[in-house]
């Protein structure tokens, strides 16, 4: 049996990540049932109409059937797979892109959401010294240290990875090739996977120390807008968008803010969508969930989350507004930097709803979003 970077597949094709949908259930005794209403999630920056890739159907062909050959998926894995369909994520996210730069940002979902399972609900998630191990090995991949693994490796996932990094540096000796990335750009794509692989390890040790319902608010916002994976995700889709941001325009905090900010409010947006999946799974890191271990109902605690979203447009405009001039130039990789920070946050809500990922079905997702109410069964609302 090939291994998946030291767990078994089989352990990873059943685990609790972004392809082990959890059960759901007609409810025809309304009596069992808990009807919350849910803010509205499509207001201020999200209230903008998406646009969608023109090559996200040529694309999704080829790399579902890329990332299931690289981990030797089996029929079920592949299937799910299709209908989680990274691609459409990354079609919102860079409507503009190359097909070369679509696949390549599909691919990055597949390898990332793979290498996060091990740390969310896999061999990782409470084992510290081997997580570090784990990023330890993919860092020298990034700094093009490591060996080179072949698709045939022992650890695909790494495999994958290296993949990527070949494509972002446009390597000669790549797995594609082309013009290489500047140096700046490449320190800027390392610099936000280490912001990644930094929230990781603080989620292991939070999970190695028992302490997931011990946390407030603050502290669990820190740590999962690192874990989350959105500033790497972000900074590809800059380089997708052909959008290199000069040192004065990165460096500045503003710039940063912005990216804590579309990170906090995808999280948030997503502890609510996933409420009941995450229930049926036993997660526990859920901004939701937190708050109710804290004495708020599951109706109060959504609200408490709807206003923390809506705070972080807040934020954002402040934030905006204190962006001075840069220059022409410079300016217009800034606003190229807006686009793509607004595309991820609205990639990723509608990617909730389109694919089935929270919910039985399309379907289904479009009447939650419709009518703003999400039923539970009452035997899960009071976990």
């Amino acid at each position: 049996m090939v291994q998946l970077d030291g767990c078994f597949k089989s352990e990873m094709m059943n685990g609790n990540g972004v392809h082990n949908g959890a059960k759901h259930e007609e409810f025809e005794d309304h009596a069992k049932v808990e009807v919350l209403t849910l803010p509205d999630l499509f207001c201020s920056l999200m209230s903008i109409p998406a646009r969608q890739n023109p090559h996200y159907a040529s694309v999704k062909a080829d790399a579902d059937a890329w990332i299931a050959s690289v981990i030797k998926a089996d029929a079920k894995w592949t299937s799910r797979n299709k209908r989680v369909d990274f691609t459409f994520l990354s079609s919102i996210w860079a409507p503009n892109c190359s097909a070369f730069a679509l696949r390549t940002s599909s691919d990055w979902n597949s390898w990332a959401f793979l290498f996060d399972d091990q740390f969310d609900e896999g061999h990782l998630s409470n084992d510290l010294d081997a997580a570090v191990e784990e990023i330890a090995r993919t860092r020298e991949i990034m700094e093009g240290t490591a060996p080179r693994y072949s698709a045939d490796s022992e650890h695909p996932i790494r495999y994958a990875f290296q993949t990527l990094c070949d494509r972002i540096k446009q390597s000669p000796e790549g797995f594609f090739k082309g013009k290489p990335s500047s140096e700046r750009f490449q320190k800027r794509w390392k610099w936000a996977h280490e912001l990644y692989w930094e929230g990781l390890i603080a989620q292991v040790r939070t999970n190695v120390e028992g302490r997931s319902y011990t946390r407030g608010p603050d502290e669990y916002l820190t740590m999962r807008r690192g874990s989350l994976g959105a500033y790497p995700a972000l900074v590809l889709n800059e380089w997708c968008d052909g959008i290199d941001l000069p040192t004065e325009v990165a460096a500045h905090p503003s710039v940063f803010e912005i990216m804590v900010i579309i990170s906090d409010q995808i999280l948030l947006v997503n502890d609510i969508l996933s409420y009941e999946k995450d229930l049926r799974l036993g997660v526990d890191h859920n901004m939701v969930r937190l708050l109710k271990a804290k004495g708020l109902s599951t109706q109060q605690a959504i609200n408490e989350v709807g206003a923390m979203i809506n705070d972080c447009y807040r934020r954002y405009y402040k934030a905006l507004s204190e962006l001075p001039c840069f220059g022409e130039e410079a300016d217009r990789a800034l606003l190229g930097f807006l686009d793509v920070e607004r595309n991820h946050a609205l990639g990723s809500l509608l990617w909730s709803y389109e694919t089935g990922r929270y919910f039985k079905s399309k379907e289904d997702g479009s009447q939650v979003r419709r009518t703003r109410e999400l039923r539970i069964p009452k035997e899960l609302a009071v976990l």
